[in-house]
């Protein structure tokens, strides 16, 4: 507790040392248009000191607001200009604080528009706060361009692996004008809004709805896009059909179309394929078998920040499915809508439909990092996976009265899966088998998960003084049955090969109930503080049955239960806080810090194949800090700090073996206690507005204590195991235990600058990772330590619509140690550079490449790692304004697409590779839609389907006239 305390003290008496030193003088004012008193953005400020002839300069935001700060007192000179307006200039006499000014409001100028050359500068990146904001008319893309085209060029901005990361985190959400847009897959977002509706887009840390309310910062915030829509198209209709046949009866067919109509926005996508597009977010995957799919059955729950659940079921990344992995069939259908329902109710609800038919073959080699007698693992298998997926968000927001309104969020997601894996393992020394196994494995799996939040707040007459209640509550059922037949074979030091068989059916019954509050008082203490007061409860309850049948001989059926992987259990946890928390908000200094107490308990109770309960309490102060100090207008600093508990789940709790893979069994622990996390970060962001340039640099990193990770122990010989448990010489049982000693840090930089000589944008990025983690292999404490240097470069294009490209490139070195064995300490490269060419020339004829080199040194040599992926399509566009288009494309013009991954734990180095599509040639053809009603009622046709204006870039005049 008392480093706790000493933590948080530091950060309050920075924030005293910054805010004694934030005593400097400020200019505000507003730009505005003087025959309408509309807002002017873009508009340029120039301000110059008399005395001393030093110049700044500004450039106003989409609210006409421009700011200068850290200014000394005396006079100045300030003018005002914008295009299409006469030029104004002020003299001021800037007194000691802040200083704000009149709306400045410029008078058109009488200019024949005619002979008006437009040649304004946009400028990329504005700095406002928290947000950065991007102008999409400084990044230049093709007219077939998608809005994640678009963002791929902006600064900071990293799309890898499928993940969307900006400012070095993952973009968690996608909104539309502030408004959802198909929650929680920002990738179908991005893929299915064009780049030309696009006006600007917003980057930015979102609070929860609760913290926005009452004004109290959160320090757990989800990294968020928000994509500004150009006002000349927010009424209309916009999509595209399109259709493909190619070799090998390769298919691609499906469309989007969306009506937005002001407020009421409704968008429809649909898509049928077997070329491994599936548009799968996370929770479509809740239940479903991947392509190495064995995993301990069951929906344990999370813990979220601060001992909160994250509500909505298990985790579900280890079940997600790459876009190279396998070779997938899918259908899948998404509903989106967004509407104002009267005066007091916004409704925002999404609908996602899928089936998919995956099949995988995969190799694998683990290399332990033990010693020289630990033996090494190899596998090949077959996966064939079919699964049926459906998901249903809302969100309705309700204004009740001036003072009252609330917000409730439903979500429902349920899942079908069934498929069959055949997998040939073996365990190696020196390259001679120890063991071997032969594994037929089919399971059929259903998956409900219900959850929702209903948030009620009150404000009261007094600014700042609020009351909220968030009220969370989350079930999640899980059912299955599985037939699992394998055959082991073992070599002892005498030619004898030991051998058995094993033919079993299981099935599962697991369901879990969460339930969760949070009330939040709010009080203003003088005129930039607050003191909030919370209470919360969390309510964890999970039941899980597993029950496993050897097939007997006598009966022929599967009716001989096995105790040893039997089980009947129940985890029950409990916690209460209470909080106290203190923020100031000044002109540049914000700073947040709060304690909470709490209390929590665990409660385990087995009653097959044998009685057992055992009871837990915790008690934890958690505090957490934030402070964020605006240097200017357009430079700031955040730092944050947080603390947090994590319950274990029911499958690392329930003590029951699963052999699903004779040769690696796995186990719970009940004995498992709660994780204790402290997290930290700080992020510096800085734009240059009149260069074009962006910085953001971030460091964080986190201390586990009682990490929830892995004891594995490897047979020396055939060992029956207390509790009768049976591996057989080399074979492996894994349980999850309680460690201290795990941490990581990692950073994050990237810069961002125009290149004029090239017409091109320029992006750099540099990043550094460092993970402790510690284990236990056969009751020897050992710590995995990797360490990551990434380096990458962008360059892309902003030289016109007709000319679009983008090369990057990105390098990691690694380097893995182990304590127990250093010397199996191991360093591998991986390299991964990509080229994106979009040409239109003649008549309508467009040309579209894609080069992507993958290069790894260093991994096992049973994987063949490198390749170049060179995919080459030719369209040509037909009918009125390029409405249709019919394109002749080669996927894999080398045959050498693959698909690997490394992954490295405390105790192991993984190595997996994936078949992949080959090449296939195909035809494809496509219809536009673009109708857009413009101000006067009319229907703006006329438009080229990439939305540009006849003769321009793609982007409608700027200034005003």
């Amino acid at each position: 507790m008392n480093k706790h305390l000493r933590i948080l003290f530091f950060f309050i008496g920075l924030a005293v040392t910054s805010l004694s030193a934030a005593q400097s003088s400020s200019i505000t004012g507003q730009v505005l248009d003087q025959s309408d008193a509309s807002p002017l953005p873009g508009a340029y400020i120039q301000l110059e000191v008399l005395d001393g002839g030093e110049q700044l300069s500004a450039v106003t935001d989409a609210q006409g607001v421009f700011a200068f700060r850290d200014l000394k007192q005396g006079a100045y000179k300030l003018t005002v200009s914008f295009l299409g307006f006469k030029e104004q200039t002020l003299e001021l006499e800037v007194p000691a604080g802040r200083l704000k000014l009149d709306p400045v409001r410029l008078e058109p100028s009488s200019l024949n528009l005619e002979e008006v050359q437009v040649k304004e500068k946009v400028i990329p990146a504005l700095q406002k706060g928290d947000t950065t904001e991007f102008n999409s008319g400084a990044f230049k893309t093709n007219p077939d361009a998608t809005a994640e085209d678009l963002i791929r060029k902006m600064p900071g901005v990293v799309v890898e692996n499928g993940q969307i990361q900006a400012q070095g985190e993952e973009v968690k959400e996608v909104l539309v004008d502030g408004k959802p847009f198909f929650t929680n897959d920002p990738r179908a977002a991005l893929n299915n809004l064009p780049a030309d509706l696009i006006e600007k887009v917003q980057v930015y840390d979102r609070e929860s709805d609760q913290s926005r309310f009452t004004g109290m910062r959160d320090t757990e915030t989800s990294k968020t896009l928000n994509i500004i829509t150009r006002s000349n198209m927010r009424n209309g209709q916009f999509g595209k059909a399109y259709a493909g046949y190619g070799t090998d009866d390769r298919y691609r067919a499906g469309g989007q179309i969306s009506y937005f109509d002001g407020e009421s926005r409704v968008s429809l996508i649909g898509q049928s394929n077997n070329i491994n597009q599936q548009n799968f977010a996370t929770e479509d995957l809740l239940g479903m078998l991947g392509s190495s799919g064995r995993s301990r059955w069951g929906g344990g729950m999370r813990g979220g920040g601060g001992g909160r659940p994250s509500f909505g079921g298990g985790s579900t990344r280890d079940f997600m499915v790459d876009e190279q992995n396998g070779i997938a069939q899918t259908n899948a259908l998404g509903l989106n809508y967004n509407g104002q329902w009267g005066k007091s109710t916004k409704v925002a609800a999404n609908y996602f439909f899928n089936t998919s038919d995956n099949e995988a073959r995969q190799v694998l080699n683990q290399e332990f990092l033990g010693d020289r007698a630990t033996p090494d693992y190899a596998e090949s298998s077959l996966t064939i996976n079919n699964s049926t997926n459906h998901r249903f968000n809302a969100r309705i927001e309700h204004e009740i009265d001036s003072s009252n309104s609330i917000i409730f969020s439903p979500r429902v997601s349920a899942q079908i899966s069934d498929g069959s894996e055949v997998t040939a393992g073996q365990n190696t020394f020196d390259g001679m088998p120890v063991s071997l196994t032969d594994i037929r494995f089919s399971p059929e799996l259903q998956a409900l998960d219900l959850s929702g939040d209903l948030l009620f707040r009150h404000k009261f007459a007094k600014k700042g003084r609020t009351l909220s209640l968030n009220l969370e509550g989350g079930y999640t059922d899980n059912t299955g049955e599985s037939l699992m037949a394998s055959e082991i074979q073992s070599f002892n030091d005498l030619p004898v090969i030991m051998a058995d068989t094993l033919d079993q059916f299981a099935d599962l019954a697991a369901n879990g109930l969460e339930l969760g509050s949070n009330l939040t008082y709010t009080e203003p203490a003088g005129e930039n503080a607050l003191v909030s007061l919370t209470w919360s409860t969390d309510y964890q309850e999970t039941d899980s049955e597993k029950r496993t049948f050897d097939f007997t001989e006598s009966t022929q059926s599967y009716d001989l239960i096995n105790p040893l992987l039997s089980n009947t259990f129940q985890s029950t946890y409990t916690a209460h806080r209470a909080g106290l928390g203190y923020q100031y908000r000044g002109e540049k200094l914000t700073i947040n810090s709060r304690i909470n107490l709490q209390y929590a308990e665990l409660k385990n109770d087995q009653t097959f194949p044998y009685l057992f309960d055992l009871f837990k309490t915790f008690r934890n102060v958690l505090p957490s800090a934030f402070l964020r100090y605006e240097f200017s207008r357009q430079e700031n600093l955040r730092m944050a700090w947080r603390t947090r508990t994590a319950p274990p789940s029911v499958d690392q709790l329930q003590e029951v073996v699963d052999n699903t893979n004779p040769l690696q069994l796995s186990t719970g622990n009940p004995e498992l206690k709660q994780a204790f996390e402290n997290r930290f970060f700080m992020r510096y962001s800085k734009t240059m507005v009149q260069e074009g340039r962006v910085f953001y640099a971030l460091i964080g990193g986190s201390v586990t204590d009682n990490a929830i990770n892995s004891s594995t122990f490897v047979a020396p010989a055939d060992t029956v195991l207390p509790g009768g448990i049976f591996l057989q010489r080399g074979g492996r049982l894994i349980q999850p235990v309680n460690l201290d000693g795990a941490w990581n840090v990692r950073s994050f930089l990237t810069y961002g600058l125009p290149a004029p000589f090239i017409r091109s944008n320029l992006n750099f990025n540099l990043s550094g990772s460092y993970v402790r983690e510690p284990g236990l292999l056969n009751g020897e404490t050992t710590f995995s330590n990797t360490t990551t240097g990434g380096l990458g470069i962008s360059v892309s294009s902003n030289i016109s619509e007709k000319v679009d490209f983008r090369v990057s490139s990105r390098s990691n070195f690694n380097r893995v140690t182990n304590s127990l064995n250093p010397s199996l300490n191991n360093n591998f490269f991986t390299q991964s550079t990509e080229v994106v060419l979009n040409l239109i020339f003649g008549p309508g004829i467009v040309l579209r490449t894609n080069l992507s080199h993958q290069y790894f040194q260093g991994l096992s040599d049973e994987v063949d790692p490198s390749y170049l992926l060179w995919n080459v399509g030719v369209a040509k566009k037909l009918f009125k304004d390029d409405r249709g288009e019919i394109q002749v494309s080669v996927f894999d013009i080398l045959k050498q697409n693959t698909a690997i991954n490394r992954r490295v734990t405390e105790v192991l180095v993984e190595d997996t590779q994936t078949n992949v599509l080959q090449q296939y040639v195909m035809a494809t053809f496509t219809w536009q839609l673009r109708n857009f009603r413009t101000s006067d009622g009319g229907s703006d046709r006329g438009r080229s389907p990439g939305g540009g204006w006849p003769g321009s870039s793609g982007a409608p005049p700027r200034g005003r006239y």
